[in-house]
């Protein structure tokens, strides 16, 4: 245990159930958004950048849909990722179809392509719950990852799949 949080008595309901309870996580987060903020930015190459900053991103992005999702409605979904993949993909087809479209305009349609998906799968789903939710969801993901194999146009007829 890194720390231990006696003598830090909670004399309100509100400071109990404050964001940072430990004072010490409050500080570790500090430190941590000063590194990511201020000396990351200054100090990584554009190698860096493109490896580890914007993959983080991504699935940092992935995980707070799937905390909302779970944590607030209560649905358990196996089929984050392939929702992801139809955002990625539309965004990818606009900007080479399109390239004169601004990137922040693409992320925000391919943000309607993903949630239009998502309703053509919801929709069917929508009596079932728990379990059955869960394995609909899962059948859009294999959906939805055989789709974007097969389909070459969604990635432009590469020889590589990719």
């Amino acid at each position: 245990m890194f720390y231990r949080t006696a003598g830090q008595f909670k004399t309100s309901y509100e400071s109990d159930q404050a964001l940072f309870p430990v004072r010490q996580d409050a500080i570790l987060l500090a430190v941590i958004l000063v590194f990511a903020w201020v000396i990351f930015p200054l100090t990584a190459s554009e190698f860096t950048f493109q490896t580890l900053l914007i993959p983080i991103l991504i699935y940092a992005l992935a995980a707070m849909g799937l905390n909302i999702l779970t944590g607030y409605a209560g649905q358990l979904s196996l089929g984050t990722a392939a929702f992801m993949g139809v955002g990625a993909y539309a965004c990818y087809k606009m900007v080479t179809l399109m390239p004169w479209l601004n990137p922040v305009v693409a992320i925000l349609l391919s943000g309607v392509f993903s949630a239009g998906v998502g309703v053509a799968f919801g929709i069917p789903s929508l009596r079932i719950k728990g379990f059955y939710l869960a394995i609909a969801t899962l059948a859009a993901q294999f959906f939805l990852v055989w789709l974007f194999e097969k389909w070459a146009w969604l990635y432009n007829y590469n020889a590589s799949g990719a």
